[in-house]
């Protein structure tokens, strides 16, 4: 079982192989990964890639066949039409292929009908730009796109027409809250302060928005509110109540209904008062939530991570001891076979010795040391030894790449498989490789989407 570090030299391994032609190596490593991680598509992909080249077309289908089952049950349909635009030419009667681009096809087509639905018709028309080779009776894609196309641009003058209408409405509106706002004006110079309060309210119905006819109304009750404390009437309407007892009665009317009005105006604020108080009360009690909500779940992640850490330390040493073992293992067999042959070696220079009659003097130290280099057991496995391979990996430059057509989509693929182990300064140097040659390919502008993503986490 590999761990994560292992995986990454693996990879890295894996792709200098297929990068120097020695394919028959670089498909033993994949398929060592491929057995490490079932799920990873461009590991298959690229066992495919290195397969064909290595002119095993029938094991390279396989691995293909393999990639494109995941894709499907990835749901990542527009990953399997790529695919198999590349591989179908390849294998043009290969009825898994025609199966698996048929239900690639369907679920697309469906796809690209409910973003149309939705009225996304740039992303439909997209899925239909990109599968529209495959038109046929059964696929009607290049009619679908066509027919998407009508679609908007009558989605379009709709919405043209709707706008239009909106505007002149408005417009309307304006025109009648203008003529509104002047008859209030009429009331107010004609003291009718009741008659400019009706006016305002109609108007506000219409354009209940319209914070100028708001001010406006609140102007009037205000100035209502101004005669009820005397300071617009003055000594003059003392004096007319003092006068007469039906004066001084309608007066009195007068003034309670403007003290009613100004009673009115002062509950209202309150009420608004209280609004905004409960309001700016339930805001807090939502922030304090909130923040419990973060706090909660950052003690949570904490505790997760250090489990995680010490999970990972505690299958760390387990590695270190189960290799002590082996280690220790390894040399009581390398002791053993040591002295057996040592053993045997005596005998047999005793039986020499004796057919010949002449004895034979060799240098004991000399046998017992070549000895030991034959049947010494190079270490394998090992954490020192997996930190050089690793350092030998990282200080050795990357190897030149010479893209091109036929190896674009290999290459393409070993740069997903650098993005997935964390290795984005492999994947960028790669990638700038392929820019250079492809520009245009909406694959490499993919590439570059997720680089810029595993960089932000």
């Amino acid at each position: 079982m590999m761990n994560e570090e292992e995986k990454k030299l693996s990879v890295k391994l894996a792709f200098t192989y297929y990068q120097n032609k020695e394919y028959k190596k670089a498909i033993n490593l994949y398929r060592r990964l491929y057995e490490e991680d079932k799920n990873d598509f461009n590991i298959l992909n690229m066992l495919g890639d290195a397969c064909l080249k290595d002119n095993q077309p029938k094991q390279a289908i396989e691995a293909y066949i393999g990639a494109l089952t995941i894709f499907e049950q990835k749901e990542m349909y527009d990953k399997m039409v790529r695919l198999i635009k590349k591989l179908i030419k390849i294998y043009p009667d290969e009825s898994r292929l025609k199966n698996k681009l048929k239900l690639a096809l369907r679920s697309l087509i469906h796809t690209a009908e409910n973003k149309a639905i939705q009225h996304e018709y740039g992303e439909a028309k997209d899925i239909y730009e990109n599968i529209k080779e495959f038109d046929s009776e059964e696929f009607p894609i290049i009619e679908k796109l066509k027919q998407v196309k009508e679609e908007e641009n009558i989605y379009q003058q709709r919405t043209k027409k709707i706008e239009e209408t909106k505007k002149e409405t408005v417009s309307g509106n304006e025109d009648l809250i203008a003529k509104f706002d002047k008859m209030a004006q009429n009331y107010i110079k004609n003291g009718d302060y009741d008659g400019a309060v009706e006016t305002y309210i109609t108007a506000l119905k219409l354009a209940p928005s319209n914070n100028d006819l708001r001010q406006k109304l609140h102007n009037v009750y205000f100035m209502i509110a101004q005669q009820s404390m005397g300071q617009q009437v003055g000594q003059q309407v003392w004096e007319k109540i003092d006068k007469s007892s039906v004066d001084r009665l309608a007066e009195a009317k007068r003034k309670a209904l403007e003290e009613r009005q100004m009673q009115i105006i002062k509950e209202e604020e309150e009420r608004a008062k209280r609004l905004l108080e409960e309001e700016k009360k339930i805001q807090q009690e939502l922030e304090q939530k909130e923040a419990e909500i973060i706090r909660t779940a950052a003690v949570e992640l904490k505790q997760k991570l250090e489990e995680a850490q010490r999970k990972e330390k505690l299958k760390k040493e387990e590695i270190q001891r189960i290799m002590k073992e082996q280690e220790e293992k390894k040399r009581e067999l390398l002791e053993r076979a040591k002295k057996e042959a040592i053993e045997k070696w005596k005998k047999q220079r005793e039986t020499f010795q004796q057919q010949r009659g002449e004895p034979i003097e060799e240098d004991k130290s000399k046998i017992f040391d070549t000895l030991k280099k034959s049947y010494e057991i190079p270490k394998l496995g090992t954490e020192d030894d997996l930190l050089n391979k690793k350092e030998n990996l990282q200080d050795k430059k990357m190897p030149e790449i010479e893209v091109n057509n036929d190896n674009l989509d290999s290459i393409i693929t070993t740069v997903y498989i650098y993005i997935n182990q964390g290795q984005i300064k492999e994947a960028l140097h790669i990638y700038n490789k392929i820019y250079e040659k492809f520009p245009d390919n909406p694959e490499v502008k993919h590439i570059l989407e997720e680089i810029t993503k595993r960089q932000k986490l």
